[in-house]
């Protein structure tokens, strides 16, 4: 996932619907650049407002040492700006 495959990302995602749990399958995808990272961060901050829990999975290490380094949705300083945007 990179700049490029970020608007097919988003899009695969349905907002409204009442969730309790989201869980994203990061099995086939490697994280490439800031940009992806930002795109994982707003899909999980954008459920977690709307009540669920979220769930990554299957993240390669590389892609996991990526999403530690520059994420924010795992860092509750971080999401406590956030909500008050």
């Amino acid at each position: 996932m990179f700049f490029l495959s970020i608007d097919d990302f988003l899009a695969a995602f349905n907002f409204q619907e009442d969730l309790e749990r989201v869980k994203i399958d990061l099995t086939h995808a490697h994280i490439w650049d800031q940009a992806a990272v930002a795109a994982i961060d707003k899909v999980v901050i954008k459920f977690r407002r709307h009540g669920a829990e979220v769930d990554l999975v299957g993240l390669n290490e590389a892609s996991a040492t990526l999403l530690n380094k520059l994420a924010v949705h795992n860092k509750s300083e971080a999401l406590d700006k956030l909500a008050s945007h």
